[in-house]
């Protein structure tokens, strides 16, 4: 996925209601448990994640941020301006944070995974990141 979507995938909810905060219809997706990444599971494989993020961001610092994207981290993230490029192009709150899940996404996609688990303002929040998983 890919384009104008400023994440990279499609995000989702377990719980109706809120997905139905956000307009009608709601859409059921499928996706298996275990192709849903977690923390824990970005944690294992850190070195993959290192190299992706080094190939994605262009910079060979990257262990601070992968620390965040692993761990779905978004403290003080502006302060990692200078090397992250959010979709929407400007710096308004949430731009940085948004990017941040959309890294954590790719990287969940890079490691084979169809989602990856979110916390947001909602609680959990799944990412869908394989184009292949399709509405019921």
């Amino acid at each position: 996925m890919s384009g104008n979507n400023v994440f990279d995938g499609l995000f989702s909810s377990p719980e109706r209601d809120i997905a139905a905060s956000h307009g009608n219809p709601v859409f059921i997706y499928h996706v298996d448990d275990d192709k849903i990444a977690k923390s824990r599971d970005l944690d294992a494989r850190f070195q993959e994640v290192y190299a992706f993020l080094h190939n994605e961001l262009d910079t060979a610092d990257v262990e601070e941020i992968a620390d965040r994207v692993m761990w779905d981290n978004n403290s003080d993230i502006e302060d990692f301006a200078d090397i992250l490029s959010p979709r929407l192009g400007s710096d308004i709150n949430g731009a940085y944070s948004w990017e941040l899940q959309r890294l954590r996404g790719r990287v969940a996609a890079y490691l084979g995974f169809d989602a990856i688990e979110m916390n947001d303002e909602y609680g959990t929040s799944y990412l869908i990141v394989n184009p292949q998983i399709k509405d019921e």
